[in-house]
């Protein structure tokens, strides 16, 4: 009753209103369709006609085209040659194919005429176009022109007289549009349309009849002030809107029209049918929604208490429940989305306690990591004291070397015992490297050398504690101290678009592809007790802790070439993660 009250007469009543505006709206949107039609083939004439113009005042200004006109040639040879020198009409129509013919009219009785020069007699004279075109000075005519070449055949053309450079008469320029570019334009027209000249010659039509008659309609109107014109008319004794659209080109000394040609009756027997079939929609589909509202308002109301009954056994904390509600539609979509955020917050949860599980893990390998690495130094400040004593005995005695590198191995050994786990700078953890290095050359003496970047690369990044120095020393261990020959370990930054690469390469023994295969899988592996990986792994998890699954180390290495180790840290921290 509610939908019959607020819905049903509503619109019945509106329906019928809208029903007797029909007509009226119909004519307005033929007639809106018609100017904007007759807007769009205004446009694509003038680009047509304009490029005609352009061409015209190449040839105004071409010297060439005048001088052959205007020679007294002595016999027919040398007009011949004149005419095989000169073939800028047909490059234009090969390039322009709008242009359908050039041709050019002179006094000049000494030319011959072929397919583009012609003799402007006494016959030629007479004609109308060219009495128009003689009054005016330069200016461009836009009128038929019969063809000299075939019979009874005229052609829409761009008409211009042509001046030598002391502005006498030269002779005229006739450029041809091919009618059948005009009459593309207008083809798709739904309804009549025509474009006019002055004279009102047709000379494009949808209705290719018509071509070359004279147009019997009223069209003048829209010439007075060029805006465009609707207006009421009869035409072929049928009552018609008419619009008029002028057309006015720059240097032309006579206008266009569009006209396009609305017939009322042929709109208002499509409105009348719209009409008839509005109405029996309207009635049926109001009678159907009627059914519609009163089977599915039922169905819903079940389908949906039972979602929300599942829905309350979710929020209790039940999550292996699943809604057996089946259906395509919106409550059977809703349904199976429901199906997919209980099993996604069920997941959820699990990654949650899983992901909480492993930090707490890692951290207590990484406690028992430090606890191990420290475990060997006992009484630091003991040996603090005895290395600065080593190192002053040393440096009186003027081992500056042995002093050097005992003061390096004392601040080696107190950066270990003061490391925390917040992260450092770039630069810092390369100190400590640096340090590290040194000891080692002083070890292995020529054996070693190193390289490590400049200090400007470093600057302005972060990196976590005791993360370069044991992958040198595996380097130095595993690469260098077994090579027989000279040994070199060299670190390398490498800057992506959002990740920072530190590889520190050494020209070491290498390893073996299913070594390098054996190492990779070791570091996803859960944290071995002992081994000469612990410092790889301890590396790797406390990457991936600290900036997640895109961090970490990678390795790869040839046998009796070297080894490549590669740090990969997203630019951003902690931010990033």
């Amino acid at each position: 009753m509610s939908y019959l009250l607020v819905v049903f007469l509503p619109v019945l009543t509106v329906g019928m209103l809208l029903t007797h505006s029909l007509k009226e709206q119909s004519v307005e949107h033929a007639v809106e369709q018609s100017l904007n039609n007759a807007e769009k083939i205004k446009k694509q004439v003038e680009e047509t006609l304009k490029l005609a113009l352009n061409v015209s005042f190449n040839f105004y200004f071409d010297n060439k085209l005048i001088a052959i006109a205007d020679k007294q040639y002595e016999d027919g040879l040398e007009v011949y040659q004149a005419y095989s020198e000169y073939d800028e009409f047909t490059k234009y129509m090969e390039l322009y194919k709008e242009i359908s013919g050039i041709r050019f009219y002179t006094e000049n009785q000494t030319l011959l005429e072929n397919w583009s020069f012609f003799i402007l007699n006494e016959e030629v004279r007479s004609a109308a176009w060219v009495q128009q075109v003689m009054k005016n000075r330069g200016r461009v005519v836009w009128t038929l022109v019969p063809d000299p070449t075939k019979a009874n055949e005229k052609h829409f053309s761009l008409v211009r007289q042509i001046f030598r450079s002391d502005m006498k008469f030269s002779g005229i320029l006739v450029i041809a549009i091919h009618y059948q570019k005009l009459n593309s334009i207008i083809s798709q027209e739904p309804y009549e349309t025509l474009i006019l000249t002055e004279e009102n010659e047709v000379v494009a039509a949808k209705d290719p009849s018509l071509l070359g008659k004279v147009f019997q309609g009223q069209s003048q109107e829209a010439e007075g002030d060029g805006r465009t014109v609707v207006k009421d008319t009869v035409y072929d004794g049928k009552p018609v809107k008419m619009i008029v659209q002028p057309i006015t080109l720059e240097n032309s000394d006579n206008a266009l029209r569009v006209v396009s040609i609305v017939p009322l009756d042929t709109i208002l027997l499509e409105a009348n049918q719209v009409s008839l079939i509005a109405y029996s929609i309207m009635a049926s589909s109001l009678v159907l929604a009627v059914l519609l509202i009163l089977y599915f308002s039922g169905a819903l109301s079940s389908r949906i208490g039972t979602l929300i009954k599942d829905i309350r056994e979710v929020a209790s904390g039940d999550f292996t429940l699943r809604s057996v509600i089946g259906g395509k539609d919106e409550i059977g979509q809703l349904s199976l989305h429901f199906n997919y955020m209980v099993k996604s917050i069920e997941n959820l949860v699990l990654q949650v306690n899983e992901a909480v599980q492993q930090r707490h893990e890692l951290e207590l390998r990484e406690k028992e990591m430090k606890f191990k690495m420290l475990a060997n130094q006992v009484n630091p400040h003991f040996l603090f004291n005895v290395l600065e004593t080593v190192r002053m005995k040393a440096h009186v005695q003027g081992e500056e070397d042995i002093a050097n590198i005992v003061k390096s191995l004392g601040r080696l050994l107190r950066h270990n015992l003061e490391i925390g786990q917040e992260e450092i700078s770039l630069a810092s953890e390369m100190d400590i490297v640096r340090m590290y290095l040194e000891i080692q050359h002083f070890r292995f003496g020529d054996k070693l050398t190193f390289v490590l970047p400049d200090q400007e690369e470093t600057e302005g990044m972060i990196i976590l504690p005791m993360v370069l120095q044991p992958i040198v020393e595996n380097a130095i261990v595993h690469g260098i101290e077994k090579k027989m020959g000279r040994g070199v370990v060299q670190i390398m930054i490498v800057r992506e678009e959002s990740c920072l690469n530190i590889e520190v390469r050494d020209n070491g023994i290498g390893m073996r592809a299913e070594r390098v295969e054996d190492i990779a899988r070791t570091l996803e592996e859960p944290f071995e007790e002992s081994g000469q990986r612990i410092g790889l792994i301890n590396v790797h998890q406390r990457l991936r802790l600290q900036y997640g699954a895109p961090s970490g180390l990678e390795v790869a290495s040839e046998e009796n070439k070297g080894t490549v180790i590669r740090i990969r840290i997203p630019i951003g921290g902690e931010d990033h993660v």
